[in-house]
């Protein structure tokens, strides 16, 4: 991997890893222990598989004389899901990790992300119908919660096959998941079948950054939009001025709104979803009638003789006209 050069994260005296023990982060790991002078490599132990205490207690064992390096193992306890176990064990692993980012004030979580996860991330994204934010995908710098942020430095810049190259390279030791080999997931059916149609990863990394600079541009264009319209504010409810809306182009108003709902709403991981997001402010911007709405944790309400729109914590306003089944069944 001639002309890799990773460029560490600004005033971080400690960054964690997410350390699976697979090609990917082992060599990412072995990279860094070569440029940063503390290193919490955390390794967390779902407990699916029999051996997988084993496994995680293997991968410390390897890492155990690297320099700067100190290898954390966590556990995933309490009962597993039967259905959407992925799911729910990659909310599970990034919350233990965050959480002991946060117990340790560490800013930083490196994850070996590769170009390859790349484009089987905007496929994913693309059958599920995002928008152009999802489709911009991952990013080098993404904001996990407001103490944590995911670094992914191999994104656009390595393949899975390279970082398999650099273990091998560097005498370096690996883990094979087997779950990776299952095509009962999503994410391997897609993983070969992007192998066979021999997709560039040179063009879809020029794709991802387009649509990266697009999706920012539009992100800062909504927030001056949100400081031109919000005509009074406290913690728990924004006054926008709906004619000021009404006046910009659609995508530009809709994502003021979903500014507004994941700020002074319950969010979650991902915030309210898009699409909803679109339903509710199509008829708040056109509607000739005062209307009220929830979503994601917000009561919102359109007064078009006021012409104003105000979008407050739910808990502060129970009175609301509940959302359309039309927009549930989305």
């Amino acid at each position: 991997m001639q002309g890799l050069s990773l460029t560490l994260p600004e005033n971080t005296n400690t960054i964690a890893l997410a350390l699976s023990g697979g090609a990917d982060s082992m060599a990412l790991l072995h990279m860094l222990a070569q440029l940063h002078p503390d290193i919490h490599a955390i390794t967390v132990d779902h407990g699916l598989r029999d051996d997988s205490a084993d496994e995680a207690a293997k991968i410390g064992a390897w890492v155990s004389d690297w320099p700067n390096v100190r290898h954390i193992i966590l556990r995933w306890d309490g009962t597993k899901p039967s259905t959407g176990r992925m799911e729910a064990a990659r909310a599970a692993r990034y919350g233990l990790m965050a959480e002991y980012c946060r117990t340790h004030d560490i800013t930083h979580l490196a994850v070996a992300h590769h170009a390859d996860d790349q484009a089987e991330t905007f496929f994913m994204r693309l059958t599920h119908g995002s928008g152009l934010d999802g489709l911009a995908a991952m990013r080098e710098m993404q904001r996990y919660d407001d103490d944590v942020t995911l670094w992914r430095p191999l994104l656009g810049q390595v393949s899975h096959d390279d970082l398999v190259a650099y273990c091998r390279g560097n005498d370096v030791k690996w883990v094979e998941d087997p779950t990776n080999r299952n095509t009962a997931y999503t994410r391997n059916r897609l993983r070969l079948a992007l192998k066979d149609e021999g997709l560039s990863e040179k063009r879809l990394a020029s794709t991802m950054r387009r649509l990266g600079r697009a999706s920012d541009a539009l992100r800062q264009l909504s927030v001056r939009l949100l400081d031109r319209a919000r005509t009074s504010n406290d913690d728990s409810a924004w006054t926008l001025d709906l004619s000021m809306l009404k006046a910009e182009p659609f995508e530009l108003s809709v994502r003021v709104i979903r500014m507004c709902i994941d700020e002074l709403g319950h969010g979650g991981e991902h915030g309210a979803r898009f699409e909803r997001v679109e339903d509710i402010a199509t008829h708040l911007l056109n509607t000739a009638v005062p209307q009220a709405y929830t979503l994601g944790g917000c009561t919102l309400r359109a007064n078009p003789r006021r012409q104003t729109l105000v979008i407050a914590r739910e808990n502060t306003d129970k009175a609301v006209k509940l959302l359309p089944l039309t927009a549930d069944a989305l």
